[in-house]
């Protein structure tokens, strides 16, 4: 396995809370009922780093997006998109829940309603998403899909916080519905931003040049960081990027040569740039937290539960690692750029169509750009462990891990 082994595992349930999924593997040196105890200490640690905050905003794009793009710019999220959790298309390119929807679910709170939405009566008391799929975080270029990238976002959070501070002054009942001065300082702002950008200069970049770009991406990335710190934020809790090689798009557009894909199949320069980015952006955040020491960074390593699992998803209850449930073509990729997921088109004279695969639980990809709600309950599960945070939330080193056996 790629990951370290850890004490905890997960299996996908749609209907049963993290908490209650919990497995050990007890190790052997020791008495059953002495690891039982260390055991229960170690998830006592674990719970006391979980999100405490009452309030979250959010930037980033459609890994994050609960509805930003299709409220934004009206784009068309149709069927079978939401069909496992939602019943029906909720925003979100899934068939269900993000990463996002599951840690707020850790956190007890409602899934974020989007900046943009303006229909529904949408509640902001636990703050608001600002991520909107297609998204980057060098300014957007006329031709892209979204218009809202992370400078654009963080310009609407600057918005959303003038207008909220000026509403409750006007009208204190109004508390109840958007966030309190209070919830500005303490709130939690997630960042999960950066593969579009990566992905876009692949069209028409070399590897080297991409590798050259990613510099500039990040000193992006950090001004916007410097702006929400400079309006109160403190609590920054940031995603680095999936392996975006191993995206059944990607393979099926730059992996048709063997000599291009690593050993999980995936396409090796796609990967080797997401890799450098994450190091280069985890290197941004010890820099910007030394800077500012009141700021409080949590460096997330998404890429590395990602990878472990399509590595080796027949161990965590799926059949299929790379192939997408939602689309056309057939396995191993399922995937065809001119039969998105959920249209039909007419090819060589007959009408096809990118359905759904009947058991999405099986699969890691949803839409060969995407995962699916499996995939992403998997993913979170893993982060909530606290073993891909840094810093370590978890303070049980092999020093007082021992310490428990005399303490």
């Amino acid at each position: 396995m790629i990951a370290t082994q850890e004490i905890f595992s997960f299996k996908y349930s749609p209907s049963v809370n993290t908490s209650s999924i919990v497995s050990f593997n007890l190790l052997m040196d020791f008495p059953t009922f002495v690891i039982c105890q260390i055991l229960l200490h170690s998830i006592a640690k674990v719970e006391s780093f979980e999100f405490k905050y009452h309030t979250v905003f959010n930037f980033g794009d459609s890994n994050s997006d609960t509805g930003g793009l299709a409220a934004g710019i009206a784009f068309p999220i149709g069927p079978p998109h939401g069909q496992t959790f939602f019943q029906k298309p909720a925003g979100r390119l899934c068939d269900g829940r993000l990463i996002t929807d599951f840690l707020m679910d850790a956190m007890g709170l409602p899934f974020m309603n989007p900046y943009l939405d303006s229909v529904g009566a949408p509640n902001f008391k636990s703050g608001c998403n600002f991520a909107t799929g297609g998204s980057t975080i060098l300014p957007a270029k006329p031709n892209a899909i979204s218009p809202f990238s992370l400078d654009i976002q963080v310009a609407q959070f600057i918005r959303f916080k003038a207008r909220v501070l000026d509403v409750i002054t006007k009208d204190k009942k109004l508390q109840e519905f958007v966030p309190s001065p209070d919830d500005f300082k303490q709130g939690v702002y997630m960042l999960d931003i950066g593969q579009n950008d990566i992905d876009r200069a692949f069209g028409y970049m070399s590897q080297d040049q991409v590798f050259a770009l990613i510099p500039t991406i990040l000193s992006q990335f950090r001004l916007r960081i410097q702006k929400l710190y400079g309006e109160g934020g403190r609590n920054f809790w940031i995603h680095n990027t999936g392996p975006l090689g191993c995206l059944p798009r990607i393979i099926a557009t730059f992996g048709q040569n063997a000599s291009k894909l690593d050993q999980f199949q995936c396409v090796d320069s796609h990967n080797q740039a997401a890799k450098l980015f994450n190091l280069q952006l985890q290197s941004l955040c010890a820099e910007f937290q030394q800077q500012f020491p009141e700021a409080k960074l949590t460096y997330v390593d998404v890429y590395t539960i990602k990878l472990n699992l399509i590595a080796n998803y027949s161990q965590y209850g799926f059949k299929e690692g790379l192939g997408a449930c939602c689309g056309y073509g057939g396995l191993p990729l399922n995937y065809d750029s001119r039969v998105m997921c959920g249209q039909s088109k007419v090819l060589n004279g007959s009408v096809v169509r990118g359905d759904a695969c009947t058991n999405t639980t099986q699969y890691v990809n949803w839409d060969g750009n995407h995962y699916t709600e499996a995939a992403n309950h998997y993913i979170s599960s893993q982060i909530l462990t606290g073993n891909y945070l840094h810093p370590s939330p978890l303070s049980l080193k092999p020093t007082s891990f021992f310490s428990l056996l005399t303490g």
